[in-house]
Parts: C-alpha cells; structure tokens; sequence
C-alpha cells in the first residue's frame, strides 16, 4: 500500500500545516497578502483547497516573514471568518484525564500539523487545544512536568535568500511529517534539492537528518547506511547553525540508537531542548531513547511533552502507547494503536509497536504475526514477509515452539555462516528456552555492533534470559543502564 502523490491540499487545516502557521494566520493571509486559496464552485466559502505549486510559489515570491509581526497580528485579529466546518470544536472534549486502563482513549486527527514551524501558538485557542489532546490517556498529572501555556513557540527562522529554498523545505516537511515510504522519499529529495539551491541552508541538512532516521524504519533502507548519512547531514547543520535544535536531536537520535554512545546522546538531546524547549521532535525522540533504556517513568513524561506540542502527531502518540505497553499497561496501548491504525493505515510504525508488545506475557501471537505482516506489506519487505508465512503456518501445526523453531531455521538457512547470527536468531533460541545459543548469539552481536542490540533491554522475548550473568556484561558492553 502506498500513499497518493498530493498536490492538491482540502481545507484550511491542510493548507495551514504545508505553510507552517495556524488556520487563522492562512485566513488572513489569503484576505492581506494574496495567499493563493480556490474555492469549489458553488460549495459556499468553508469548501476550500489550495494547489501545492501554488503555494510554493508564493512562499517563495513573498520573502522572509517577521513572526513578531505576525504574532501581534493574530492576537489582535478578532474575526472569525471563512469557518472550517471540518474544525472541532474547541473544547468538546473534557479536560481531565480519565484514569489509566478506563477504556478511554485518544481519537487521533485525520491530519497531521508540521512540527517544526507550528509558528505561533496563541495564548488561547492552540494551547488549550494542546492541553486537551495532551492529558487524555495521562497515567498520572503528578508524573507531568509543568507546562506553561503561554509559552511561545520558537519559530524558524527562514533565512534563505535563495527564491524558493524556504518552499522547497518546507514542503519536504509537509510531506516527511506523513511518514510513509514514498512521502519520506519525497521529503528527501526535497531537502536535498533544497541544499543543492542554497549550501549555506542548514535547515535542509537537518530535514535530511531526521528523513535518514526515519528511513531505516519506514522503507528498506540498510540501517548502516541511514544512519550513517543522517549524522553526516546533522553535523553540517550543526556546523551551519550550532543553534538549530532538530539538528542536535537528529544527532542525539543517531548517537544512541547506533553508535551506541548514551552520554553522547544524552547530552545532544539536552542540547536540542535547551535551544528550543517547545520542541516536539526533541521530546519526542529523547522520550524514544529513555523508553529503551526501560525508564519509562521519564520516557513518558517526555512523550507528554511531545504530545502536548504536537497533539496530532500519529508518530508520537504510537510511541506513548508503546512506553504504556511495556510499563504494564498493554491494553490501553493496544487500544490507542488500534485507534491510530484505523485513522492512518498507511503507516508502518503503529503495526511493528502493536506486535511488538503483543508479545508481552501473556503472549497474544495471533495479533504479533498478523501486524507483523501488515508492517512488511507497508515497508515493501518481501523477505519478512515470506519468514512470517513460514511463522505462521508451524504456529498453527504447532503452537508457539513450533513458531519459534520455524524462525530460525529460516534464518540460519539465509545465514548459514556461524559467524553470521542474527537477532531474529537469539530471540527465537530465548522464546525456546535455550539460553546458552541465545547468550552466544547476543555476544556475537554486540561484537559485530548490530543496531538491533539496543532494544534488549525492552525486548519481551529477551526477557527469559535477564537473570543471566552474561546478559548484564553484555547490557554494559552495549552501554544500557544496569537493571535492578
């Protein structure tokens, strides 16, 4: 499954997240600036859309824009016109949190708003729409740090002088915060074309940087190679602009997921939220680097954070489920991943946490081998999913140890070198009790330094053998927190 090619944006909501501003700014500036909105013919004013060459051009024609300009706009404009019918209503939703595992859960949106230049959040109507969406599925307000509301959100400052640069960016964020295979592609040719226009441009390095993360996960790009190129375009952003927050995050990313470096990357993600508190990319994705280490207490409260910045993001509320999930709380994780499923099904990540923590005890394998599928089928990886027709017909001759035994017998025969284990290997020979293989492999692995080994200690199969000595030489080889 793949997402259309869109050149076409519907509504207010889509037009204001491709312009990075909010809808009441877009209003004003079709009314004070020439913003190239249509209007279907005949459907009344609130049935508009807006052609993506369109707005490129004009973004590019109209030259760098003041926010504290347009800050001071939006506060002392009062008008409320052209009405987004689609909009929900501000407050619908009841403020207080319900209780964990109360069967409530959050309704994502139907769309995304771009992250990185959300512009300026007004006093009023954004923030308490961010605190609504925030504190819903919250385990406890006391776990939250304190949010201020009246907070400015620290804009970007778009600086190219090169006509079209800043477009170009932007675009290739509007189509990166979609998260698929083909709109990530799109997204970093974007960027690249970007950089290609204006060298001395460090937000298009930054975009690459966090396109290359998310590659390894949403398509079949080598994990070596995309984290390799993403920490080569976060150190000439870094270079560029020592201030530019998603560049310090970008690298962060990289430093602990494959480099294994934790107080390299500690330090690059405190860096990114001291330059820009209110960024949702850097709460985001330190709240992803503490949920691995297992300190899911301070994952979430991040995650929160995040949320509440970003509170229509897919990608951040599938990774708050995922800490919920291995923090005792599975079945609110798997309601609120099912609920973003139905709302965004070409989305691979929501369908690999879902099967991930149906592998929590008690195990759920059905549920683990069926989003496991639709993960490949999303990502275009025939080999898994050819390996999980194989799992799947020896679990139904033979339960789970069948399952298990068919795994690695599939994977020793595409890798039959005994110096050429896998981690596919090692969590098949701990679901089947052999711990020795297991320990050998996971030994093997780290000396090879294979990105998988940083989730092990998150990882519910490989669970079976924390007890064992070997395991916790092997956590602090990797660099992970020792486990009590």
């Amino acid at each position: 499954m793949t997402a259309p090619k869109k050149d076409i944006l519907q509504g207010w909501k889509d037009i204001a997240a491709y312009v990075a501003r909010d809808v009441r700014t877009v209003k004003r500036w079709e009314k004070q600036r020439g913003l190239p909105v249509r209007r279907m013919p005949g459907a009344g004013r609130a049935n508009v859309y807006a052609l993506i060459p369109d707005l490129d051009s004009w973004l590019s024609s109209t030259g760098p824009i003041d926010p504290e300009a347009e800050s001071q706009a939006n506060l002392t404009d009062t008008e409320d016109s052209d009405q987004d019918i689609s909009a929900p209503a501000l407050l619908e939703q009841p403020v207080d949190p319900p209780a964990p595992e109360a069967g409530a859960t959050l309704a994502p949106a139907n769309r995304r708003w771009v992250y990185v230049a959300a512009a300026v959040v007004c006093v009023g109507a954004l923030a308490a729409l961010a605190l609504v969406r925030a504190h819903r599925h919250s385990q406890s307000a006391a776990d939250i740090p304190p949010f201020n509301p009246t907070q400015t959100v620290r804009t970007v400052k778009y600086s190219s002088k090169v006509p079209g640069v800043d477009a170009l960016y932007l675009r290739g964020i509007y189509f990166y915060e979609q998260r698929t295979p083909d709109t990530l592609d799109r997204a970093l040719k974007c960027f690249q074309q970007a950089a290609s226009q204006d060298p001395g441009y460090a937000p298009a390095y930054a975009g690459q940087a966090q396109t290359y993360n998310l590659l390894r996960e949403y398509s079949m790009m080598p994990e070596a190679e995309a984290y390799t190129k993403a920490k080569v375009a976060a150190q000439r952003a870094i270079a560029l602009d020592p201030n530019l927050s998603e560049a310090h995050a970008s690298l962060g990313f990289v430093e602990f997921f494959y480099d294994w470096n934790v107080a390299g990357a500690e330090r690059e993600f405190q860096t990114a939220i001291a330059l820009d508190p209110n960024s949702a990319l850097a709460h985001h994705w330190y709240g992803s680097m503490l949920t691995h280490e297992g300190r899911y207490k301070e994952a979430l409260a991040q995650i929160d954070l995040a949320q509440r910045l970003q509170p229509t993001s897919t990608s951040i509320l599938s990774d708050r489920a995922f800490a919920l999930g291995l923090s005792g709380h599975r079945n609110e994780a798997a309601d609120i991943l099912q609920e973003v499923e139905n709302d965004d099904p070409s989305s691979p990540s929501p369908h690999r946490i879902l099967g991930g923590i149906s592998l929590v005890e008690p195990r759920d394998i059905p549920r683990f081998l069926d989003e496991m599928r639709r993960f490949a089928t999303l990502r275009h990886n025939t080999a898994q999913l050819h390996l999980l027709d194989e799992m799947d017909r020896a679990f139904r001759a033979g339960g789970p140890p069948a399952m298990w035994r068919a795994q690695l017998a599939e994977e020793e025969r595409l890798h039959p070198s005994p110096n050429d284990r896998t981690y596919a290997m090692a969590m098949s020979e701990a679901a089947l009790g052999e711990n020795d293989a297991c320990m050998h492999d996971l030994a093997q692995l780290t000396a090879h330094h294979d990105p998988g080994m940083i989730g092990i200690l998150i990882d519910p199969v490989i669970a079976s053998v924390h007890g064992d000595p070997r395991f916790a030489r092997i956590v602090a080889t990797v660099g992970l927190p020792p486990q009590h």
